[in-house]
């Protein structure tokens, strides 16, 4: 969930530090720190964001530094508990990506040997832990102090008088990056992109030390030999409102995304399904609703299958070495997916990836992974990464059939989202009325994620009912202060929602209806252009929905890009 950073080089550590930060504030925003060593390492934390920080970072001279942003698990968000933490006696400073699940035994321990607690956090105890623990030997050091956590326990940490940065991970994202005099690790890679394309990413247990020239990775005490290899990920530029921008890039997503997946669907991919006896789908939030799209197209070509909160998998008592296993994660290292990733593994599933990522964890876990090629996404709220997931789980379903997309209709359908992202069901008079989000069938998956992007933006409660369960009790909730937004694009169920919509204006609701027909008699209808697969319409009917949230959040003077109490990268349990 946090955003963390090192350097050693030859430039200025403030500036890459403090600049990596921004690029990371999507993964937590709460509150931010620095510390940069020389003969000393000194602090520098706020409980405010990376631009508060900035103001009160002196412009201090130093080769080595680490960083944090700061999503809250253990304490509030305020200066003390912002990253980084000193050891008790000034020797280590830590920045960690996670939460260390036995912290409060550690905690205890360490009381009990005389430490003083200056923070609410659980990463602090990693500072004290190798303070305590040093033995001339800092790899020996980091693997005696990562034995003793458990849980998320990603960590990068100086030490005093030294130049090199030293980090180990379990759990959460390390990548690391060698450029001409200068080495950099963050969390994602959008950080080090700016100076290096050439990265290394570190896996579970792993521990590295690295300089202004040469990085060396281990793992147990003994010295790896791992390779370094090009990323494509790049920063998007700097922009007044990354969702809006996210937004209007989804046509030209979808046709990198159209390319991306066509090269992901190897032979050993396009195998898996079409064996697959059965294919449960995994995720979290919006990945979720992806996967609810993923069960119905699938099921639609013969294929039974199944949705699943990845939280929840525990519930999921059919998985076996007849099924196929998809994990949809935009990050590839949302925690929850990759625990059930890991559970159906054990269960013998067939795994399958869907991710944006392709130095994330799930990539290295999954059997095989589609890479959607949505281009980086730095607003919390998921848009075009969305429709990018949409498009990959049809062009796999099409896997059991003798179709497939032609770059025509790829063409055609982006040529149709362009059309729909120029349109918004924001009107200014109904600011204050409670909204609903209604839709039938495949439809009903684009109101849930509908009502999802309003609440997460907005701060404000939304929630979607299906079109015919809505009269057998949620009706009660709607009066003249309700707004319902109607999802219709499948023909079948037309006369079913046009009675739903009755309803709603009967009990004196304002209806706006997103669809391919003008027969709903909707108070205003939004019509979506003609495609050629009505399985594809949730690509497009999401769009208006997405610049719904988006106007309001921004008429109600909010961030759209960093909504309260949320974070872009969930790599918590």
């Amino acid at each position: 969930m946090c955003g963390i950073i090192g350097y050693s080089g030859s430039r200025n550590a403030r500036t890459v530090v403090l600049d990596g930060l921004k690029t990371l504030e999507y993964r937590g925003y709460d509150s931010a720190g620095a510390a940069f060593s020389a003969e000393d390492i000194t602090v520098f934390k706020t409980g405010g964001r990376v631009s508060d920080l900035e103001k009160i970072t002196p412009n201090i001279v130093a080769h080595a530094g680490i960083g944090h942003t700061r999503w809250a698990t253990h304490g509030a968000p305020s200066a003390k508990n912002a990253h980084p933490h000193l050891s008790f006696d000034g020797r280590f400073a830590v920045v960690h990506n996670g939460v260390i699940t036995n912290c409060d035994e550690l905690k205890l321990s360490l009381i009990r040997r005389g430490i003083r607690f200056v923070s609410d956090t659980d990463s602090e105890i990693i500072a004290h832990l190798l303070s305590l623990e040093y033995d001339g030997d800092m790899v020996s050091t980091i693997d005696k102090v990562s034995s003793l956590l458990r849980g998320a326990t990603t960590f990068i940490a100086l030490k005093k008088g030294d130049e090199r940065v030293y980090m180990h991970r379990n759990g959460a994202s390390l990548v690391v990056g060698k450029g001409d005099g200068e080495c950099i690790v963050a969390s994602d890679a959008l950080a080090i992109t700016p100076y290096t394309s050439d990265v290394a990413v570190l896996c579970d247990g792993e521990t590295a030390i690295m300089n202004a020239t040469d990085v060396k990775f281990f793992k147990n005490g003994k010295q790896l030999d791992k390779p370094f290899g090009k990323t494509d990920r790049t920063a998007p530029k700097d922009c007044s409102c990354h969702m809006r921008a996210e937004i209007d890039e989804i046509p030209s997503a979808l046709l990198n995304a159209y390319a991306e997946i066509s090269r992901s669907i190897t032979p050993a991919v396009s195998d898996m399904v079409r064996n697959a006896k059965r294919t449960i789908f995994f995720g979290c939030g919006t990945a979720y609703h992806a996967g609810l799209y993923g069960k119905i197209i699938f099921e639609r070509v013969g294929v039974p299958s199944n949705a699943v909160i990845a939280s929840e998998i525990d519930d999921e008592r059919f998985i076996d070495e007849n099924c196929l296993c998809v994990f949809i994660t935009q990050s590839g290292e949302t925690a929850d997916t990759l625990i059930a990733l890991a559970e159906c593994k054990a269960r013998g599933a067939r795994t399958l990836a869907i991710t944006n990522v392709k130095e994330s964890t799930v990539t290295f876990e999954a059997d095989e992974t589609v890479f959607i090629g949505a281009g980086a996404e730095i607003a919390v709220a998921a848009t075009k990464s969305y429709v990018c997931q949409l498009l990959a789980l049809y062009m796999l379903s099409q896997e059991r059939t003798e179709k497939r997309m032609g770059k025509s209709e790829i063409q055609a359908l982006a040529n149709a989202a362009k059309v729909v992202s120029k349109e918004n069901l924001y009107a200014p008079e109904y600011k204050d009325f409670n909204p609903f989000f209604i839709g039938k069938g495949i439809d009903n998956v684009t109101a849930k994620e509908g009502a999802l992007k309003f609440k997460e933006i907005t701060c404000k409660f939304a929630d979607a009912y299906g079109a015919g369960e809505l009269k057998h009790g949620s009706i009660a909730l709607i009066d003249e202060k309700s707004v319902a937004y109607v999802v219709s694009t499948n023909e079948h169920d037309e006369e079913r929602v046009r009675a739903t919509v009755r309803e709603l204006q009967s009990r004196g609701a304002y209806v706006f209806a997103v669809t391919n027909s003008n027969r709903l008699g909707a108070n205003k209808t939004l019509m979506l252009p003609k495609i050629y697969d009505e399985n594809l319409y949730p690509v497009l009917s999401v769009i208006p929905l997405q610049n719904l949230a988006l106007t309001a959040s921004l008429c109600l003077g909010l961030d759209p890009d960093k909504p309260r109490n949320l974070a872009k990268s969930v790599t918590v349990i």
